[in-house]
This record gives C-alpha cells, sequence and structure tokens, in this order.
C-alpha cells in the first residue's frame, strides 16, 4: 500500500496565488524526484496577464532539500486555486515552516498579500510564516516596502524576501529564512 506524505520531521510548505512558481520552486530545490499533480488548467480560459499558466497543482508536490545542518526537509507544494483548500489546509499544520509566495508586479498584488495573509492567519500561527515575493522589476527596495507596510499589519516579525521560484539558490535562501537558520537568512526589508 502506498504511502502519501514524508516521515522527515521538518517540513516547509509553499502557499500563494496560481502560477507564483510554488511547483517550480519544489522542483528547482528538491534533492529527489517529485511526484507532479498537475493537471490542465481551466483557469486560463478568458485570462490575460499572470494567469498564462497552462497546468494547475491539484494535489501536494513534495521534494526534499538538505539543509545546511545536513538534515533533510520536505518541501511541499500546494494549489493556489481556492477549490483546492482542502489540500493546502492539509499541509500548513504541520509544517515547521509555511511560505506565501507572491507575485511582486501586478496591479493587485497588496490585495492578494492582504488577503492571502488573512486566510493563513486563520490556518496556522503567523510565527511560521515567510513571505517571498516574486517577479520585482525596477526598485525592488521600494516595492518590497510596500508588501512590508501590508505584513507588519498582520505581524512585524514575519520575515519578508525577494525571491525567484527558478533559481536554487534563491530558493534555499527562502528555505533557510522559513526555517529561521539563522547562517544563510537574509532579511531583505525589515
Amino acid at each position: 500500500m502506498p504511502i502519501f506524505g514524508t516521515p522527515i520531521a521538518r517540513q516547509v510548505s509553499f502557499v500563494g496565488p496560481f502560477g507564483v512558481g510554488k511547483t517550480t520552486a519544489v522542483v528547482t530545490v528538491s534533492e529527489t524526484s517529485i511526484s507532479s499533480t498537475e493537471v490542465m488548467s481551466s483557469a486560463l480560459r478568458g485570462r490575460v496577464g499572470r494567469h498564462l499558466k497552462t497546468t494547475t497543482t491539484v494535489g501536494l508536490e513534495i521534494g526534499e532539500w538538505r539543509a545546511p545542518d545536513g538534515k533533510k526537509v520536505s518541501v511541499v507544494g500546494t494549489p493556489g486555486q481556492e477549490r483546492f483548500d482542502m489540500v493546502r489546509r492539509s499541509a500548513m499544520p504541520r509544517s515547521t515552516g509555511v511560505v506565501l509566495w507572491l507575485f511582486g508586479n501586478h496591479q493587485h498584488a497588496l490585495l492578494d498579500t492582504e488577503l492571502w495573509l488573512e486566510f493563513i492567519s486563520g490556518e496556522v500561527s503567523t510565527s511560521k510564516l515567510t513571505v517571498a515575493v516574486t517577479r520585482l522589476e525596477g526598485d525592488t527596495e521600494s516595492q518590497l516596502r510596500e508588501f512590508r507596510d501590508v505584513i507588519d499589519r498582520c505581524d512585524a516579525r514575519i520575515p519578508l524576501v525577494a525571491a525567484d521560484p527558478r533559481d536554487k539558490d534563491s530558493v534555499s535562501d527562502v528555505l533557510a529564512t522559513a526555517l529561521r537558520i539563522p547562517t544563510l537568512t537574509k532579511e531583505v526589508v525589515g
């Protein structure tokens, strides 16, 4: 009988909007193969802008990352669409850390931040949370300050980092931040 999940003690869940790069980040950093739960997306129909992804995650995508201390960490990608909330809700409570991945360069970025923070804080302690903003353009520091203002209204202790889900070092830094590993943690704005 197959077993779903992982026996690894530390787990970090990636949550956030559809198409932000959660699956990409899991694949980028994982030192093992992951089982894909990607299917053709109905969210693409009639959409423009940030929702140009042709597939969507419908389950948990689990990979493994080796932390600087040599211990394995389970990295879990979750679906971004609201209709799969129960899948996301199953991963967050048992996670050591939760990373909220957000789009940096779209007109509803700050509203998305508020809504996702409200959802997550209703599910887990904000002490587990890290926010990673991707796809920033231009003055990154100024844009991150806007996110910082929104995050501070929820909990000023939540780390905020700029990150690229396609870059292994960047995702590793996000994971180190989520696990509060001080040697790699690079707080961008705070």
